[in-house]
C-alpha cells in the first residue's frame, strides 16, 4: 500500500472524518458560538515543532475533536448573527472532497479540461440563474471565474479599468497622466474598494457621500456630490476611470441607485464594478430583480455564493462583460506583452478560443472550485436555492416585527433580504436617549452578548457617528426560536 496516498486509510478515516463533521453539525447548539479563550490558547495546546515520526490519523482526528472544533467560531451555528454568513452544505462538501482528491491546477485548458470547462458552465448557469445580462455569458464577449475572495475580484476590476483607460489614452505606465487617475466609491461601500485602489497605486481615491432617503428608508448615494466631485476633478486635470457600486452594502444592505449613477458616469467612460457579494444571491428569486436597475451598463459583477448561498469558501464569483480586454490587461492571449513561457505553450491555446484561467487572475495555479458549485446547484436545483433565500428573508422580517414591538428599540433602516439593523432609542423610563447615550447602550449590550458566548452579533456605524446593531439570518439551522431567544436576551440586558 502506498504510504503517501493510502486508499484504505482514505476510506477508513475519511468515513470517520465525515462522521465527526456530521455529528458536530447535528450538535452545534452544544457549542459556544464564539469560544471564550485567550489569544495564544491554541498555539500553547500544540507542539512547537512538527513530529519527526508519522502519527496515527486516529490521534489527529481526536486532537481535531478536542482542540480545533471547540475553539472555532461556529459560523454554521443557529445563533450566529454576525457579519454575513459563510455557508456550506453537504453536497458542496462532497464535491470539494472529490476536487481535493484529484487536485488539478487548472492554469490552462489542457492542464485540466474538465475543471476549466466546468467552471465555464457553472459561471454561465449563475449568470442566467441571477438574471444578469447575457453579455456576461461566455458565448458572447463576457465570462466569469471563481475568485479567491470578493476583494480579489475588486482588485482585478481596478487593474482592468486602469489598463482600459491607459489604452484609451494611448499611454503606458511611464506616462505622468497615470498619476492623475481617480477611483470613486460611496461612503457605505465595503473597505475593499479603498484597499483595491491603494494596492493598485491609484493616487486619488474619492469617497462619495451618502444621504438618507425617506422613500427607501435607507441611505443612498448623494448624486449631487458625485456629479460635483467628478466635475471638479476633471477641471483640476484628473482622470476618472473606475467606480465601485454596491448592491447590498455590508453595514446596511443598502442598494446604490445604479441606473442614476450610470447616467452621471457616461461622459467619463469609467469602468463600473458592482459589488453584490451578499445580496446578489437573492436575485435567484425573480421578485428581487426589480431592485437592481442599470446592471446592463456595468463592466464587472461580484457575488459571493458562500454568503447567502452555501457553496463553501472560496465562493466568490467575478464576471466581466468584455473578457478580451480583461484578459489582455493580465498579459493573456493576444496581449501586446503576452506572458506565455515555453512550458505553458500548447496547441489548444494557440488554435482554439479556450479559457486559460491563468489569464484571469494574478496567480498561475487555479483550484478546482467549480465542482462544489456543480454539486450544490444540481443537488438543490434552482427551486431549492430560491427556497433557502426566501426562508431567511421571511425569518428576518419576523425578527423585524419583534424589534418594532419593543418601544425602547428603534429600527435603523428598512429590512432588506436577511439583515435587520436596529439600536437602543429609549431608556426603561421611556426617555429618548441622546445619540451618544444610544450608541453607548447599544455597544454595551453587543459586547455583553458576545462575551457570554451563546450568540454572536456585531454592530456598525454610518457617517462615522451613528452606531447600530446588525442581525443577519444566515445559518441553515436558524429558526425563529433562535431569534426569539436572542431578542429576549437583548431586552433583558436593556434592563
Amino acid at each position: 500500500m502506498n504510504p503517501f496516498f493510502n486508499t484504505e486509510e482514505l476510506r477508513t478515516y475519511g468515513q470517520k472524518a465525515l462522521d465527526l463533521a456530521a455529528d458536530t453539525y447535528e450538535n452545534l447548539e452544544k457549542f459556544e458560538v464564539v469560544p471564550r479563550i485567550e489569544p495564544g490558547a491554541i498555539r500553547n495546546a500544540l507542539p512547537t515543532t512538527a513530529p519527526e515520526k508519522a502519527e496515527s490519523l486516529d490521534v489527529i482526528l481526536k486532537d481535531t475533536e478536542r482542540i480545533i472544533i471547540p475553539n472555532l467560531t461556529q459560523w454554521q451555528h443557529p445563533n450566529f448573527f454576525a457579519y454575513f454568513g459563510s455557508n456550506t452544505n453537504h453536497a458542496a462538501i462532497i464535491g470539494d472532497i472529490i476536487a481535493s482528491t484529484f487536485n488539478p491546477p487548472g492554469f490552462t485548458w489542457v492542464a485540466s479540461p474538465a475543471a476549466t470547462e466546468l467552471e465555464n458552465v457553472v459561471c454561465d448557469w449563475i449568470v442566467q440563474m441571477l438574471g444578469f445580462p447575457e453579455k456576461f455569458l461566455l458565448k458572447n464577449k463576457g465570462g466569469g471565474m471563481i475568485a479567491n475572495a470578493i476583494g480579489e475580484g475588486m482588485f482585478l476590476s481596478v487593474h482592468a479599468a486602469k489598463f482600459r483607460k491607459m489604452k484609451e489614452l494611448k499611454i503606458d505606465s511611464r506616462d505622468e497622466r497615470v498619476t492623475k487617475f481617480v477611483g470613486y466609491y460611496p461612503e457605505t461601500a465595503h473597505s475593499s474598494n479603498l484597499k483595491a485602489l491603494l494596492l493598485k497605486d491609484v493616487p486619488y481615491q474619492r469617497e462619495i457621500a451618502v444621504v438618507w432617503d425617506d422613500n427607501i428608508q435607507n441611505y443612498t448615494v448623494d448624486l449631487d456630490h458625485l456629479k460635483k466631485t467628478l466635475e471638479e476633478d476633471v477641471k483640476n486635470g484628473l482622470i476618472p476611470f473606475w467606480f465601485g457600486a454596491s448592491f447590498g452594502t455590508t453595514s446596511l444592505c443598502s442598494i446604490d441607485p445604479l441606473d442614476e449613477i450610470v447616467e452621471i458616469l457616461k461622459p467619463y467612460n469609467m469602468w463600473i464594478n458592482l459589488d453584490a457579494a451578499y445580496a446578489g444571491s437573492a436575485l435567484v428569486c425573480p421578485e428581487f430583480r426589480p431592485l437592481l436597475k442599470g446592471v446592463e451598463y456595468v463592466d464587472s459583477i461580484e457575488v459571493n455564493f458562500a454568503k447567502a448561498m452555501m457553496s463553501t469558501m472560496p465562493g466568490s464569483l467575478f464576471f466581466v462583460a468584455d473578457r478580451y480586454t480583461y484578459n489582455e490587461s493580465l498579459a493573456g492571449k493576444n496581449a501586446q506583452f503576452h506572458i506565455n513561457p515555453e512550458y505553458l505553450k500548447n496547441k489548444f491555446t494557440n488554435e482554439y478560443d479556450v479559457t486559460d484561467y491563468k489569464d484571469w487572475q494574478i496567480s498561475l495555479t487555479k483550484r478546482f472550485n467549480s465542482l462544489k458549485f456543480w454539486y450544490m446547484i444540481r443537488s438543490q436545483g434552482v427551486e431549492g436555492l430560491q427556497n433557502q433565500i426566501r426562508l431567511k428573508v421571511k425569518l428576518a422580517k419576523k425578527f423585524e416585527e419583534l424589534v418594532l414591538s419593543e418601544p425602547r428599540l428603534k429600527l435603523f433602516c428598512k429590512t432588506i433580504f436577511g439583515l435587520v439593523c436596529f439600536g437602543v432609542a429609549k431608556d426603561k423610563e421611556g426617555r429618548e436617549l441622546s445619540l451618544e447615550e444610544a450608541n453607548t447602550e447599544s455597544k454595551r449590550i453587543v459586547e455583553q452578548i458576545n462575551k457570554e458566548g451563546k450568540f454572536h452579533v456585531i454592530g456598525s456605524t454610518v457617517l462615522s457617528k451613528v452606531y447600530f446593531v446588525r442581525v443577519v439570518v444566515s445559518s441553515h439551522l436558524t429558526e425563529f426560536v433562535h431569534l426569539e431567544a436572542f431578542f429576549k436576551r437583548f431586552c433583558e440586558l436593556l434592563d
